[in-house]
């Protein structure tokens, strides 16, 4: 009961106006004694006292005698009231019926201040309430600021969507430098410290308390916005209180308090239709937040669902008057629109994401000052950028020419081939051009796929006739300012000045091996120097004891891409892991094992060709060589055949490492960049010794011994100086105390540029070398056609090698793109017939059959040699059955026919009587017809294929399975009478392996996703 309380004798003058324009009465809500002394003090501090107190106990145990408290009040001849109210009910409930209880002012405005024992009103807080609640106004709020920080932002009015998201503006926490002072009107406002107009608050009925505290505020505020009354911020007057964790971020509760009161306040024939979309919008949007590892702000998207389903909002919509004198769409600019509401989304899940706890605040100090012209990425991109131009142009002077076909030279075989094609040959138990084979490709296969599909899409390049090829040129031409980025990016592992980053990652990419890496086509190299340095920075960092494990699965899956292409580094990454997991602790070990796994799972079935081959852990697209016998001391220093002549430069940066280890200071890492040093020199300087196969039959340079690339370890070996020198450049400004000490980073930061810039010139007056050029398709279109037609023939491409020749079937299968060490196989007896037949053809040889008859067995449509001499094509014009259709772009092409296929155009599958010889349409490479084909009466089915495929293929005649006949040399099948159809087929590769593979591939992406930050429980406090 509320009850007035005397007020003492010896008064002091007051310090109101004699003629008030309102009167004021301060209802101040008590939890604590101690709290309550607090607000009372600061409400005698302002400078426009309230003509009325009503102090409301709300404390659990009661504040007991309160005649200590209200004496100072009373001193001030301020009239007081005391009630009381009960812990468990909330002001909101019982605050229509204190009101209702007050004293009426006799004249002028009756305004009611809420306070609670939480809140420290500013001196000037009141009078400039009482100013800005003129006439019109409804409720006037405070701004809200932080009791602990008053430069700190909780609150300016309740700022939602008109579907009820929260969607807090300014955020609690933000610096207030007067940047929100324009924004005058909200919505709604939170209930501490609200200056409301009776009149207006009694018209309104009050607060509907079924909407809780969050949900009732607004509800409140949007009625009297109906009802004509404003809600104004005044953001002049502040009031001080210490931010609750709801303030800080919307909870779970007030997020459906807010659905509540929008669900409300909607028109009541839209209400389902906002309820279905809270519920749909929700829910869809919390579970994208889960997927993309947000599990908070997913929590708080999902927690709105029960919102839409409470039938208490029927009540509330009976229960709430709201007049309406204002329409609701001129409410709109009340409300966050919902493009700001997605976009506060889409920030709070990017801010969400810690950066790198291995960077410093320094660091990102320096990062950001001066503009993009003082930032040293710009300039480094645009050197290294013109430097790859300039070495560059002949090869991109051959692309400007034709850029749909990709490149061929060097370790660049060429070739046409699709995203659908490459899909195949590593899906598919059997794959490769000529008689094919049934080892397992290497997974970079299907990234390569990927690639080609979105260069197909592209526009101009959507009809490239090798999408494949188009993605490896492109990978060579930018490859080398790629690498100066990503490099310049992961050295801040290692060094916080940038400048010395910037120098660092220019040497990186203007060395010898990595101009020889270019002009030679070598793939692999190539992606080592775009992904090795971020791959090195993310295994530093996996020995960090606060790095994210998502970053270390970035890491993993950097360093299994690249181990597609070149298996060393897979190895590296195990290792590393394995040494994690055995000397590190709990969190060090969980990255150990993800290391140790990542490169072995997503491997799949690849791993038994490298099982099988072992050799080919030390080669790669690109990564064989032929034997060199260049010095151990030019190789050390960068040096290889065909090279630029960089030893001097290279020897400059080798110093720098060398001496960055006399620094002094504590840098383990600058000794196990030694020790990798010393590792990559020995690959440097055994490889070119260690033989670890030979050229195949039919390709240049047949039966030579071929041995790893030694620029590999090169390129590794100038690396590990790199990092021995932004590791010594880190330390240099802690070891030398003095003024003059930044003087000391010149020295790595001078000499690195020097050395990059010298090497850089000389490799452009080098240039890269003329042996790429643009990949033409030896064969010409009626060739084409026969292969990727329904004949799906083969073309026997012959081409001059030196003294001797070197030969290939091009089918429709892609062949190999780059070169890598050739798969060990003895040769089918298909292959042996037609290397006797190309002898025959050129005069080098006599056999038995015809080489016609040869090459229709083998389904040979055509016979290209390309750049033949006058004598060359006089033999094969006098070979029967081999007919000349022209010349063309140094090419000669003739057309196969024979006896044994009717003298129509041999095709890969044909069925075939004693008289007669038809042709089987195929659909897929290697004699796949996707299914059962019509096929006339015949005796035989034969298959231009090897042996070993039959063992693979599934051969159907009406749906029963046939078995390959042995005493030929193609797969021979004997058919059924009365035979209607056939068909061919033969499945994936270890199916389930592959199903495997992409499931934990799907994995490792979403458990790379950057994780929502967690706020330290230090931070939380400091806050």
């Amino acid at each position: 009961m509320t009850q007035p309380t005397p007020a003492s004798s010896t008064a002091t003058p007051s310090r109101r106006t004699t003629a008030p324009p309102a009167t004021v009465t301060a209802v101040v809500v008590a939890r604590d004694r101690e709290g309550a002394g607090q607000v009372l003090s600061a409400l005698l501090a302002q400078d426009r006292l309230p003509d009325r107190i009503l102090l409301v106990d709300g404390a659990i145990d009661g504040l007991g005698d309160t005649s200590d408290l209200l004496a100072p009040v009373g001193e001030a001849d301020i009239e007081v009231l005391t009630t009381t109210l009960g812990p468990r009910r909330g002001v909101r409930r019982i605050l229509p019926a204190m009101i209702d209880r007050l004293p009426r002012a006799d004249v002028g405005r009756d305004l009611v201040w809420v306070l609670t024992s939480r809140t420290r009103p500013h001196p000037q807080a009141l009078r400039r309430l009482v100013a800005a609640s003129g006439r019109g106004v409804g409720l006037a709020t405070p701004k809200l600021v932080d009791e602990r920080d008053p430069s700190r932002l909780v609150r300016m009015g309740l700022q939602v969507t008109r579907s009820g998201r929260i969607v807090p503006h300014p955020e609690a926490g933000t610096t207030d430098q007067g940047q929100h002072d324009a924004d005058v009107d909200a919505i709604a406002a939170p209930l501490e410290g609200l200056l409301i107009d009776r009149d207006t608050y009694e018209r309104l009925d009050g607060h509907d308390p079924s909407l809780g505290d969050f949900g009732g505020d607004l509800d409140l505020g949007w009625r009297s916005q109906r009802a004509g009354r404003r809600v104004v911020v005044v953001p002049t007057a502040a009031v001080a209180v210490r931010p609750t964790a709801a303030e800080r971020h919307p909870s779970h509760e007030h997020r459906r308090q807010a659905r509540r009161a929008a669900l409300t306040r909607a028109h009541v024939a839209t209400a389902p239709l906002l309820a279905l979309w809270v519920l749909l919008s929700s829910l869809v949007t919390g579970l994208a937040l889960v997927v993309l590892k947000r599990p908070g702000m997913g929590a708080d998207e999902l927690a709105s669902i029960p919102a839409a389903l409470d039938l208490r909002t029927l009540r509330s919509r009976l229960r709430g008057r709201a007049p309406r004198e204002v329409a609701r769409a001129d409410l709109d600019a009340l409300f966050v629109t919902p493009a700001d509401a997605r976009r506060r989304i889409v920030d709070d899940a990017r801010s969400g994401v810690g950066r790198d706890p291995g960077v410093e605040a320094r660091s990102l100090e320096i990062e950001r000052r001066g503009g993009w012209f003082a930032h040293p990425l710009l300039w480094l991109v645009l050197l290294a950028a013109g430097l790859s131009a300039w070495s560059a142009r002949h090869i991109t002077g051959e692309l400007r020419h034709r850029v749909d076909s990709g490149l061929v030279g060097g370790e660049l075989l060429g070739g046409r081939a699709t995203a659908g094609q490459l899909w195949d040959a590593w899906w598919t138990g059997w794959h490769g051009q000529g008689w094919g084979a049934a080892g397992e490709q290497s997974p970079a296969l299907v990234v390569l796929a990927g690639l080609s599909a979105l260069v197909s899409w592209l526009p101009g390049l959507g009809a490239s006739h090798s999408p494949a090829g188009v993605v490896l040129a492109l990978l060579v031409v930018t490859a080398l300012p790629v690498a100066a980025a990503t490099a310049w990016g992961a050295s801040r592992t290692f060094s916080t000045h940038r400048w010395v980053r910037a120098a660092a990652a220019l040497a990186w990419v203007t060395t010898a091996p990595a101009a020889l890496a270019v002009g030679e086509g070598r793939i692999g190299a190539l992606l080592a120097l775009v992904l090795l340095p971020r791959i090195a920075a993310g295994l530093v960092r996996a020995t960090r004891r606060h790095t994210a494990y998502s970053d270390t699965v970035r890491t993993a899956l950097w360093a299994t891409l690249l181990a597609t292409v070149a298996p060393a580094f897979g190895v590296v990454t195990v290792v590393v892991g394995l040494g994690l997991l055995l000397v590190g602790d709990a969190r060090r070990r969980a990255r150990g094992i993800t290391l140790a796994l990542t490169p072995f799972v997503l491997a799949g079935p690849w791993l038994l060709a490298l099982q099988a081959q072992p050799a080919r852990l030390l080669t790669g697209w690109g990564l064989t060589d032929l034997q060199i016998a260049t010095p151990a001391t030019r190789l050390a220093l960068g040096q290889l055949p065909g090279g630029a002549p960089t030893t001097w430069w290279t020897a400059a940066v080798l110093a720098l490492g060398v001496l960055a280890l006399a620094v002094p200071g504590r840098r383990p890492g600058s000794w196990v960049a030694a020790g990798v040093g010393l590792v990559a020199l020995a690959w440097t300087l055994g490889a070119p010794h260690l033989v670890l196969g030979n050229r195949p039959a039919g390709a240049a340079d047949s039966g030579a011994a071929v041995t790893a690339w030694a620029g590999l370890g090169q390129i590794v070996l100038v690396g590990s100086a790199l990092v021995a020198v932004l590791l010594a450049s880190d330390t240099l400004p802690d070891r030398l105390r003095g003024a003059g000490r930044r003087l000391w980073l010149l020295v790595p930061a001078v000499g690195l540029t020097v050395a990059a810039v010298g090497s850089g010139v000389v490799v452009g007056q080098y240039s890269y070398g003329d042996g790429l050029t643009t990949w033409r398709d030896p064969r010409p279109l009626v060739a084409t056609a026969a292969a990727e037609g329904d004949l799906g023939a083969r073309t026997l491409v012959v081409e001059a090698a030196g003294e001797g020749v070197t030969y290939r079937l091009v089918g429709a299968e892609p062949g190999d793109l780059v070169r890598d060490l050739a798969e060990s196989s003895p040769p089918v007896p298909g292959e042996e017939d037609v290397a006797a037949a190309v002898a025959q053809l050129l005069g080098a040889g006599e056999g038995q059959r015809l080489p016609a008859d040869v090459l229709a067995e083998q389904g040979v449509s055509h016979l290209v040699v390309v750049d033949p001499s006058e004598a060359r094509r006089r033999l094969v014009d006098a070979s029967p059955g081999l007919s000349r259709l022209g010349s063309s772009a140094g090419t000669t092409t003739w057309a196969v026919r024979s006896d044994l296929t009717g003298d129509s155009v041999p095709s890969r599958v044909r069925v075939s009587t004693e008289r007669t010889s038809e042709a089987v349409a195929v659909e897929g490479p290697h004699a796949d017809t996707d299914g059962d084909v019509s096929v006339p009466r015949a005796d035989t089915l034969t298959i231009a294929e090897s042996l070993d495929w039959s063992d693979r293929a599934q051969v159907r005649a009406d749906g029963r399975l046939l078995t390959a006949q042995t005493h030929s040399a193609v797969p021979t099948y004997d058919l059924p009478e009365r035979t209607d159809e056939v068909s061919v087929s033969f499945g994936a590769g270890h199916p389930w392996w592959k199903l495997g593979q992409g499931i934990a591939l799907v994995l490792a992406l979403y458990l790379a996703l950057p994780t929502e930050r967690r706020i330290d429980p230090d931070e939380e406090d400091a806050r």
